[in-house]
Protein backbone atom coordinates (compact mmCIF):
# COMPACT_ATOMS: atom_id res chain seq x y z
CA UNK A 1 0.00 0.00 0.00
CA UNK A 2 2.78 2.63 1.25
CA UNK A 3 4.43 2.13 -2.28
CA UNK A 4 1.29 2.34 -4.15
CA UNK A 5 0.86 5.31 -2.22
CA UNK A 6 4.19 6.86 -3.36
CA UNK A 7 4.25 5.68 -6.82
CA UNK A 8 0.72 7.94 -6.84
CA UNK A 9 2.33 10.73 -5.61
CA UNK A 10 3.89 11.71 -8.82
CA UNK A 11 1.22 11.30 -10.84
CA UNK A 12 -0.68 13.82 -8.74
CA UNK A 13 1.82 16.15 -8.77
CA UNK A 14 1.67 16.12 -12.36
CA UNK A 15 -1.60 16.75 -13.14
CA UNK A 16 -1.26 19.69 -10.42
CA UNK A 17 1.32 21.69 -12.90
CA UNK A 18 -0.65 20.18 -16.04
CA UNK A 19 -4.07 22.35 -14.57
CA UNK A 20 -1.33 25.27 -13.22
CA UNK A 21 -0.08 25.77 -16.62
CA UNK A 22 -0.98 29.03 -18.76
CA UNK A 23 -1.58 28.91 -22.54
CA UNK A 24 -0.96 32.78 -23.97
CA UNK A 25 -1.74 33.84 -27.55
CA UNK A 26 0.92 35.46 -29.22
CA UNK A 27 0.18 38.87 -29.91
CA UNK A 28 0.62 39.94 -33.84
CA UNK A 29 2.19 43.24 -34.91
CA UNK A 30 -0.66 45.55 -35.97
CA UNK A 31 1.15 47.94 -37.36
CA UNK A 32 1.68 47.84 -41.31
CA UNK A 33 4.77 46.85 -42.91
CA UNK A 34 5.83 48.48 -45.94
CA UNK A 35 7.66 45.88 -47.40
CA UNK A 36 4.95 43.68 -47.46
CA UNK A 37 2.61 44.21 -50.20
CA UNK A 38 -0.93 42.57 -50.21
CA UNK A 39 -3.42 42.50 -52.97
CA UNK A 40 -6.42 44.77 -52.84
CA UNK A 41 -9.59 44.00 -52.13
CA UNK A 42 -12.00 43.92 -55.82
CA UNK A 43 -10.56 43.57 -59.16
CA UNK A 44 -7.03 44.36 -59.88
CA UNK A 45 -8.20 47.46 -61.51
CA UNK A 46 -10.57 48.56 -59.39
CA UNK A 47 -13.04 48.76 -61.50
CA UNK A 48 -11.37 51.48 -64.16
CA UNK A 49 -12.16 49.13 -66.79
CA UNK A 50 -15.65 47.89 -65.90
CA UNK A 51 -17.97 48.25 -69.19
CA UNK A 52 -22.07 49.05 -69.32
CA UNK A 53 -23.78 45.42 -70.08
CA UNK A 54 -26.65 46.95 -70.85
CA UNK A 55 -25.94 48.06 -73.92
CA UNK A 56 -25.61 46.10 -77.56
CA UNK A 57 -22.99 44.07 -77.72
CA UNK A 58 -19.57 45.92 -79.53
CA UNK A 59 -19.50 42.59 -82.41
CA UNK A 60 -23.23 43.47 -82.77
CA UNK A 61 -23.80 47.39 -82.54
CA UNK A 62 -24.30 49.44 -85.79
CA UNK A 63 -20.25 50.49 -86.00
CA UNK A 64 -19.73 46.91 -85.74
CA UNK A 65 -21.84 46.21 -88.55
CA UNK A 66 -20.65 48.85 -90.85
CA UNK A 67 -16.91 48.63 -89.80
CA UNK A 68 -17.27 44.88 -91.32
CA UNK A 69 -18.82 46.13 -94.25
CA UNK A 70 -16.03 48.48 -94.86
CA UNK A 71 -13.87 45.53 -94.83
CA UNK A 72 -15.84 43.70 -96.69
CA UNK A 73 -15.98 46.19 -99.66
CA UNK A 74 -11.83 46.82 -99.73
CA UNK A 75 -12.22 43.21 -100.47
CA UNK A 76 -13.91 43.26 -103.11
CA UNK A 77 -12.82 46.12 -104.76
CA UNK A 78 -11.98 45.30 -108.53
CA UNK A 79 -13.02 41.93 -108.68
CA UNK A 80 -15.99 40.40 -110.09
CA UNK A 81 -19.37 39.54 -108.79
CA UNK A 82 -18.89 35.85 -107.07
CA UNK A 83 -22.30 35.41 -106.68
CA UNK A 84 -22.22 34.87 -102.87
CA UNK A 85 -24.29 36.30 -100.68
CA UNK A 86 -23.13 38.15 -97.51
CA UNK A 87 -25.74 39.85 -95.99
CA UNK A 88 -27.92 42.50 -96.81
CA UNK A 89 -25.29 45.36 -95.50
CA UNK A 90 -22.70 43.32 -97.39
CA UNK A 91 -23.56 44.37 -101.40
CA UNK A 92 -20.97 45.03 -103.30
CA UNK A 93 -20.59 48.68 -104.01
CA UNK A 94 -19.44 49.89 -107.65
CA UNK A 95 -19.41 53.98 -106.52
CA UNK A 96 -17.35 54.79 -103.68
CA UNK A 97 -19.28 56.89 -100.83
CA UNK A 98 -18.11 60.36 -99.60
CA UNK A 99 -16.33 60.43 -96.06
CA UNK A 100 -19.65 62.44 -94.70
CA UNK A 101 -22.36 61.30 -92.35
CA UNK A 102 -24.18 60.32 -94.83
CA UNK A 103 -21.85 57.92 -97.25
CA UNK A 104 -18.90 56.43 -95.38
CA UNK A 105 -17.74 58.39 -92.63
CA UNK A 106 -16.14 56.21 -89.32
CA UNK A 107 -13.59 58.65 -87.95
CA UNK A 108 -14.06 59.72 -84.24
CA UNK A 109 -17.54 61.55 -83.84
CA UNK A 110 -18.11 61.46 -87.31
CA UNK A 111 -19.09 58.40 -88.32
CA UNK A 112 -22.43 57.06 -90.03
CA UNK A 113 -25.24 55.56 -87.99
CA UNK A 114 -25.78 55.51 -84.27
CA UNK A 115 -22.39 56.60 -82.40
CA UNK A 116 -21.73 53.61 -79.74
CA UNK A 117 -22.22 54.56 -76.15
CA UNK A 118 -19.30 55.04 -74.00
CA UNK A 119 -18.76 52.00 -71.68
CA UNK A 120 -16.63 53.75 -69.03
CA UNK A 121 -19.38 56.75 -68.37
CA UNK A 122 -21.90 56.15 -65.74
CA UNK A 123 -24.37 58.94 -66.14
CA UNK A 124 -27.03 59.56 -63.69
CA UNK A 125 -29.87 61.38 -64.31
CA UNK A 126 -32.92 62.44 -62.77
CA UNK A 127 -35.82 64.46 -63.83
CA UNK A 128 -37.27 66.70 -61.22
CA UNK A 129 -40.56 67.02 -62.22
CA UNK A 130 -41.74 67.94 -58.73
CA UNK A 131 -40.61 71.24 -57.29
CA UNK A 132 -41.05 71.10 -53.50
CA UNK A 133 -41.55 74.50 -53.02
CA UNK A 134 -43.30 75.15 -49.80
CA UNK A 135 -47.02 76.80 -50.57
CA UNK A 136 -47.89 78.85 -47.44
CA UNK A 137 -44.26 80.41 -47.84
CA UNK A 138 -44.93 80.95 -51.51
CA UNK A 139 -48.71 82.05 -50.61
CA UNK A 140 -47.90 84.20 -47.94
CA UNK A 141 -44.53 84.53 -47.06
CA UNK A 142 -45.11 82.64 -43.79
CA UNK A 143 -44.67 79.13 -43.21
CA UNK A 144 -45.18 77.62 -39.99
CA UNK A 145 -42.64 74.79 -39.79
CA UNK A 146 -39.88 77.18 -40.06
CA UNK A 147 -36.50 76.30 -41.30
CA UNK A 148 -37.05 73.17 -40.42
CA UNK A 149 -39.79 73.16 -43.29
CA UNK A 150 -38.45 70.52 -45.63
CA UNK A 151 -39.80 72.11 -48.99
CA UNK A 152 -38.08 75.17 -50.65
CA UNK A 153 -38.79 78.93 -49.33
CA UNK A 154 -39.06 80.77 -52.63
CA UNK A 155 -42.06 83.25 -53.83
CA UNK A 156 -40.47 83.78 -57.66
CA UNK A 157 -42.76 82.74 -60.12
CA UNK A 158 -42.42 80.37 -62.57
CA UNK A 159 -43.31 79.67 -66.25
CA UNK A 160 -45.39 76.37 -67.09
CA UNK A 161 -44.73 74.48 -70.00
CA UNK A 162 -48.00 75.95 -71.86
CA UNK A 163 -47.24 79.22 -71.15
CA UNK A 164 -44.05 79.07 -72.67
CA UNK A 165 -44.84 77.18 -75.61
CA UNK A 166 -47.96 79.80 -76.15
CA UNK A 167 -45.43 82.88 -75.62
CA UNK A 168 -43.66 80.78 -78.24
CA UNK A 169 -46.81 80.90 -80.72
CA UNK A 170 -46.97 84.92 -80.22
CA UNK A 171 -43.31 85.63 -80.62
CA UNK A 172 -43.10 86.83 -77.05
CA UNK A 173 -40.71 84.72 -75.43
CA UNK A 174 -37.27 86.31 -74.49
CA UNK A 175 -38.62 89.55 -74.15
CA UNK A 176 -38.50 91.99 -71.06
CA UNK A 177 -41.49 91.41 -68.08
CA UNK A 178 -40.54 94.54 -66.06
CA UNK A 179 -42.75 96.99 -67.51
CA UNK A 180 -45.55 93.96 -66.69
CA UNK A 181 -44.61 94.80 -63.05
CA UNK A 182 -43.66 98.70 -63.13
CA UNK A 183 -46.03 100.77 -61.69
CA UNK A 184 -46.53 103.76 -64.27
CA UNK A 185 -46.65 107.15 -63.58
CA UNK A 186 -47.40 108.55 -67.07
CA UNK A 187 -51.35 108.93 -66.21
CA UNK A 188 -50.52 110.77 -62.82
CA UNK A 189 -48.12 113.11 -65.25
CA UNK A 190 -50.41 114.25 -68.06
CA UNK A 191 -53.32 116.92 -67.07
CA UNK A 192 -56.91 116.88 -67.09
CA UNK A 193 -57.82 120.72 -68.05
CA UNK A 194 -56.11 122.91 -70.70
CA UNK A 195 -54.22 125.62 -68.75
CA UNK A 196 -55.62 128.00 -71.44
CA UNK A 197 -59.49 127.79 -71.19
CA UNK A 198 -59.46 125.92 -68.18
CA UNK A 199 -61.90 123.00 -69.80
CA UNK A 200 -61.82 119.81 -71.27
CA UNK A 201 -59.09 119.12 -74.37
CA UNK A 202 -60.27 119.79 -77.52
CA UNK A 203 -57.33 118.11 -80.58
CA UNK A 204 -54.74 118.50 -77.86
CA UNK A 205 -50.95 119.44 -78.95
CA UNK A 206 -47.71 119.27 -76.95
CA UNK A 207 -45.30 121.77 -77.10
CA UNK A 208 -41.11 121.45 -76.54
CA UNK A 209 -41.50 121.92 -72.77
CA UNK A 210 -43.82 119.49 -72.49
CA UNK A 211 -46.95 121.44 -71.58
CA UNK A 212 -50.36 120.43 -73.33
CA UNK A 213 -52.90 122.63 -74.78
CA UNK A 214 -56.14 122.52 -76.75
CA UNK A 215 -55.20 123.16 -80.55
CA UNK A 216 -57.65 126.33 -80.85
CA UNK A 217 -56.31 128.00 -77.46
CA UNK A 218 -52.34 127.40 -78.39
CA UNK A 219 -52.85 129.26 -81.97
CA UNK A 220 -54.61 131.93 -80.86
CA UNK A 221 -52.12 132.29 -78.05
CA UNK A 222 -48.87 131.99 -80.25
CA UNK A 223 -51.07 135.24 -82.28
CA UNK A 224 -49.99 137.08 -78.86
CA UNK A 225 -47.11 135.50 -78.00
CA UNK A 226 -44.35 133.18 -79.64
CA UNK A 227 -43.77 132.18 -75.88
CA UNK A 228 -45.32 129.04 -73.85
CA UNK A 229 -48.43 130.07 -72.10
CA UNK A 230 -47.07 128.46 -68.61
CA UNK A 231 -43.18 128.63 -68.49
CA UNK A 232 -42.79 131.28 -70.98
CA UNK A 233 -40.16 128.94 -72.84
CA UNK A 234 -39.91 129.88 -76.97
CA UNK A 235 -41.74 127.44 -78.45
CA UNK A 236 -40.83 128.44 -82.30
CA UNK A 237 -44.13 127.58 -83.55
CA UNK A 238 -43.51 123.79 -82.71
CA UNK A 239 -47.03 122.29 -81.49
CA UNK A 240 -46.92 118.56 -81.76
CA UNK A 241 -50.34 115.89 -81.18
CA UNK A 242 -50.18 114.56 -77.92
CA UNK A 243 -50.75 111.25 -78.69
CA UNK A 244 -50.50 109.57 -75.02
CA UNK A 245 -53.02 112.07 -73.88
CA UNK A 246 -55.39 111.25 -76.69
CA UNK A 247 -55.31 107.57 -76.07
CA UNK A 248 -55.68 108.41 -72.74
CA UNK A 249 -58.85 110.63 -73.68
CA UNK A 250 -60.13 107.68 -75.63
CA UNK A 251 -59.67 105.10 -72.83
CA UNK A 252 -61.59 106.83 -70.54
CA UNK A 253 -64.37 108.05 -73.06
CA UNK A 254 -64.77 104.23 -74.06
CA UNK A 255 -64.63 102.97 -70.28
CA UNK A 256 -67.79 106.07 -69.80
CA UNK A 257 -69.86 104.40 -72.78
CA UNK A 258 -69.41 100.77 -71.71
CA UNK A 259 -72.71 99.76 -69.98
CA UNK A 260 -72.35 98.82 -66.20
CA UNK A 261 -71.77 94.55 -66.06
CA UNK A 262 -74.15 92.28 -63.95
CA UNK A 263 -71.38 91.63 -61.56
CA UNK A 264 -71.38 95.29 -60.56
CA UNK A 265 -75.00 95.32 -60.11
Amino acid sequence: MAESEEAKAPSYSNSDEDQSAVVRREKKDARVNPMIQRKPEGPEDMGATATYQLDTERDKDAQAIFERSQKIQEELTGKDDDKIYRGINNYQKFIKPKDTTMGNASSGMVRKGPIRAPEHLRATVRWDYQPDICKDYKETGFCGFGDSCKFLHDRSDYKHGWQIERELEEGRYGGNDDENYEVSSDDEDLPFKCFICRDSFKNPIITKCRHYFCESCALQHYRKSKRCYVCNTQTNGVFNPAKELIAKMEKHNAAADQPPSDEED
